[in-house]
């Protein structure tokens, strides 16, 4: 029986007893950029009647309780990773970005019969399991329990269409298709890259036949036979021929609450923001942060150099935050992106999808500089919808980066595609759009 509104959640069966509400359990690993959209959903997900657990790492507990969802320990906190891997964060950060099987082999595959164990007895008592494409566990345990299994796409990256293929550092030599020819060239591309990620998934395979599993798994993580959501903005990338059958693109979700109630920015930073003209914000996400103190230093000598005021979120362990750069720059460890963005002159960011999604809804103009991972074609779809330009961090120097900002402000062109890139999500509601599609296939 479907169910795809709150009063479909409430009806009675024959007139008399209420039907049970929905039992969801959504899983995801990384990032706040991770995160954020489950919050989204699983607040959507309550506010049409059903019950929702979310289950993550240990340390985002608190902020997925005070959303009012139920938390589920699931895999291992960052302090965990820092002392069994023994690396600093920056050096996880520095590991992932040039080697991405480090992801599967060292910080889920070792891990993932503890996140079975963990989110198993939620399962079993559930009627559909959603989780991010890396989310092993929560499918190895939907499966198990026969349970409906849902991937939710938060980036192009993974969807891995040989139609409209990622932009990635590591394959330079995917094409734009033009033609049939194009794309059967890509995809020749991505099942070579299969074969070479699959000594990456030799664990996680392993674990899978050890239950009798055999699913199929692809560069971009798993591919769901019931259904995948795509959770980002038709801005980025439309349907394509090869999507996985039942796929639908919802929209960005939003939610970027530091401690998980309604959020506000910094008393100081709101003091900045009302004392001058609106200023250039620097931000490197939540994980590329650790790693980020010479581009932050250079982002200071960048603004002064350009005459602009500037924000600086560098995370709450940078030393920077102990620093006096001048009245015309404030340094802060957080700020809601949907708080900050629309107050600035421009939008200086990795291309993480969580800014990116906050970077396009504000409207304002952007330089993304791309560090690894999906970060690159996020940087490239937003280049092509004309909302931004384009610098790797790696090339992240004074010169370059005063130029094309200077460039930047100065385009009309720009200016004009990112306000219509953020009308265009304006009439989105992500969160909202999946919880329908969720409940319409249960």
């Amino acid at each position: 029986m479907a169910h795809g509104t709150l009063s479909d959640e409430r009806r009675t069966d024959n007139g008399a007893q209420p039907l049970q509400a929905r039992k969801v359990v959504l899983a995801t690993h990384g990032s706040l950029g991770d995160l954020h959209p489950f919050i989204a959903l699983g607040r959507a997900l309550a506010d049409k009647g059903c019950a929702v657990s979310l289950a993550s790492h240990p340390d985002y507990r608190p902020k997925v309780e005070t959303a009012g969802l139920t938390f589920v320990p699931y895999g291992i906190s960052r302090d965990d990773y820092v002392q069994t891997l023994r690396l600093r964060p920056a050096e996880i950060v520095k590991r992932i970005s040039s080697d991405h099987g480090f992801l599967i082999r060292r910080l889920i595959a070792p891990y993932l019969e503890r996140s079975i164990r963990d989110i198993q007895p939620f399962v079993n008592d559930c009627d559909i399991v959603l989780g991010s494409p890396f989310a092993y566990g929560a499918h190895i345990a939907a499966c198990l329990a026969g349970k409906p299994f849902t991937t939710v796409a938060l980036q192009p990256t993974v969807m891995m269409s040989r139609y409209d293929p990622p932009k990635i550092k590591q394959a330079p030599f995917i094409l734009s298709p033009q033609s049939k020819l194009a794309a059967a060239y890509n995809r020749l591309i991505m099942k070579t890259g299969e074969k070479f990620m699959a000594a990456s998934h030799i664990e996680v395979m392993a674990i899978y036949r050890r239950y009798g599993l055999n699913p199929t798994i692809g560069l971009g993580g798993i591919v769901s036979d019931h259904q995948t959501i795509a959770f980002y903005s038709k801005v980025l990338q439309d349907i394509q021929p090869d999507f996985p059958a039942n796929t639908e693109i919802v929209g960005f979700p939003f939610h970027d609450s530091e401690s998980g109630t309604t959020p506000t920015l910094p008393a100081r930073l709101e003091a900045f923001l009302e004392a001058g003209p609106a200023p250039l914000v620097f931000s490197l996400g939540t994980w590329v942060v650790y790693g980020g103190e010479m581009f932050y230093r250079r982002a200071v000598d960048v603004a002064k150099a350009l005459g602009e005021r500037c924000v600086i979120l560098v995370g709450g362990e940078s030393p920077l935050l102990n620093e006096d750069f001048g009245p015309d720059v404030c340094v802060v460890a957080y700020a809601p992106h949907s708080l900050l963005f629309p107050r600035c002159k421009a939008v200086i960011h990795h291309g993480g999808i969580g800014s990116t999604a906050q970077a396009l809804r504000s409207g304002r103009p952007q330089l993304v500089t791309p560090v690894f991972g999906d970060q690159f074609d996020n940087a490239f779809r937003i280049a092509k919808s004309g909302a931004s330009l384009t610098l790797n961090y790696d090339k992240w120097r004074k010169s370059a980066a005063v130029k094309l900002i200077r460039d930047l402000l100065a385009n009309p062109a720009i200016a004009a595609q990112a306000a219509a890139a953020a009308l265009m999500i304006a009439n989105e509601d992500g969160a909202r759009a999946a919880a329908d599609v969720v409940l319409a296939s249960i």
